[in-house]
């Protein structure tokens, strides 16, 4: 997938002397144990980041392949990439979710499709993610984007993204 998009904001370039700083030593962490990785992550992702590894997928706390994005997913890696300054801008929740719903849309054969799900977005919402949609993707993934952008702000996304991994998915070891 395209991955998330990137916004340059004021917060993000004043973050970039420190990103120069940190992003080595986070891409160093994806080598160590997961649980050191799983421990920078907000807690509430945690049993996201465990149900992704117990599927097979990788999630990777490193500057993503793609230019210009917080987050990517690469179904032929297995992998999802997530830009340490996302952390950083306090932006890990929704990036991390997109990804993952992107990771579900994978299984079981490694070609995204829809999930399904039914997500009723306030009309305001729902607009703002057509025009994102219009300007940044092709038609043929917008089904798929849209699912990923609605699950972004859900509070109950993290047990929605769990349950559709275990139900799609077959765990790999």
């Amino acid at each position: 997938m395209q991955g998330l998009p990137f916004r340059s904001d004021r917060r993000a370039v004043a973050l970039l002397p420190l990103l120069l700083v940190v992003a080595p030593l986070l891409a160093g962490a994806t080598a160590g144990p997961l649980a050191e990785l799983e421990a920078m992550l907000p807690p509430d992702l945690r049993p996201l980041a465990i149900e992704l590894r117990r599927q097979g997928f990788q999630l990777r706390l490193v500057v993503p392949p793609a230019a210009g994005v917080y987050g990517q997913f690469v179904p032929a890696r297995r992998t999802l990439f997530l830009a340490p300054i996302t952390l950083e801008l306090g932006i890990a929740r929704p990036t991390l979710l997109h990804e993952a719903v992107h990771a579900a849309q994978s299984c079981p054969g490694g070609l995204l499709t829809p999930i399904g799900w039914n997500l009723r977005l306030d009309p305001l919402i729902a607009q703002e993610i057509g025009g994102i949609l219009t300007q940044r993707y092709p038609l043929r993934n917008h089904q798929l984007e849209r699912e990923a952008f609605a699950m972004q702000g859900r509070s109950d996304a993290v047990g929605m993204i769990v349950e559709a991994l275990r139900r799609r998915c077959r765990p790999r070891r």
